[in-house]
């Protein structure tokens, strides 16, 4: 049974299918990846889709932010 959530490393849906699901619109749903990515949520591999992130790739992208 599906709770609503997706593990580390798990590939979420693409935009198309989460505006079909939801019912929101195309600007709404990329604002969202958008988001999600900013807050190192999601990683998006070209051509492959978007995974969420696991605990040490959060970690890691903002050690090297700091660094930066």
């Amino acid at each position: 049974m599906r709770t609503g959530e997706y593990k580390a490393g798990e590939r979420i849906p693409s935009l198309i299918a989460l505006i079909e699901e939801f019912g929101i619109a195309n600007a709404t749903g990329q604002k969202v990846m958008r988001a999600l990515r900013a807050d190192d949520l999601i990683r998006t591999e070209p051509g492959m889709g978007s995974f969420v992130t696991t605990p040490e790739e959060r970690r890691a992208v903002g050690d090297q932010r700091s660094k930066d």
